[in-house]
């Protein structure tokens, strides 16, 4: 189904009872607050019509930002971004199907470090299309992301009905009736859960702003 979104009004009035019974934070739990420019700009826009003081956090795409618009979000209260970007390698996102290159990824993250709010990249590490080199590319790559914060994962979750869930069937890593309310993980061959949380455990000793969630249970 296609998801309708809340009215900017409506949005604001919502912050404003917030802020109203003392909350100082408030999180926007949209999986991708950007996907409608026009959206962001009239909430923001509702948002400081009313002067709320009110800080808050989102997910973004980390594509199609301007610093205009940053700075139109930080001015409405934005103080952190959580960028989903799950992979800094151009073949894994390509893999991934993410419609977005690693330029990208970059150039939203200079525009937040700009604009002076705080931001994280998530990464999915061991997907389709991840191997040892592709994850090292991967940790070059962020060194260029000056001032964010990287919040890697290992695995990907496989969820029903999905393309990955059909990948996985046709690589023999589940069976066509397998029951995937137990989380199962896709793992790109040659790759397996151990290896991928040990290299990024490297990557944590290396650089201080990865921060390497544990392995699925």
């Amino acid at each position: 189904c296609r998801h309708r979104r809340r009215d900017p009004e409506a949005v604001a009035g919502e912050f404003e009872q917030l802020q109203a019974m003392g909350a100082k934070y408030a999180f926007v739990v949209d999986s991708v607050f950007n996907s409608s420019e026009r959206h962001v700009v009239e909430t923001c826009q509702a948002i400081l019509r009313r002067g709320l003081k009110l800080g808050w956090g989102c997910f973004l795409r980390p594509q199609s930002l301007t610093l205009e618009m940053m700075r139109l979000m930080a001015r409405a209260g934005l103080a952190h971004i959580e960028f989903g970007s799950d992979s800094f390698c151009d073949t894994v996102l390509e893999q991934y199907d993410k419609r977005l290159a690693f330029a990208d990824i970059a150039r939203s993250s200079e525009l937040a470090r700009q604009a002076g709010i705080e931001h994280c990249h998530y990464l999915i590490c061991g997907g389709p299309g991840e191997t040892l080199e592709t994850l090292e590319t991967s940790f070059q790559n962020s060194r260029h992301l000056a001032g964010a914060v990287v919040l890697a994962v290992v695995g990907m979750r496989i969820f029903p009905g999905t393309a990955l869930a059909q990948r996985a069937v046709r690589d023999g890593h589940i069976t066509a009736d397998a029951d995937l309310l137990a989380p199962a993980y896709y793992f790109a061959a040659g790759l397996d859960e151990a290896t991928v949380f040990e290299r990024l455990r490297e990557f944590a000793r290396r650089a201080p702003n990865w921060i390497v969630g544990a392995p699925p249970p």
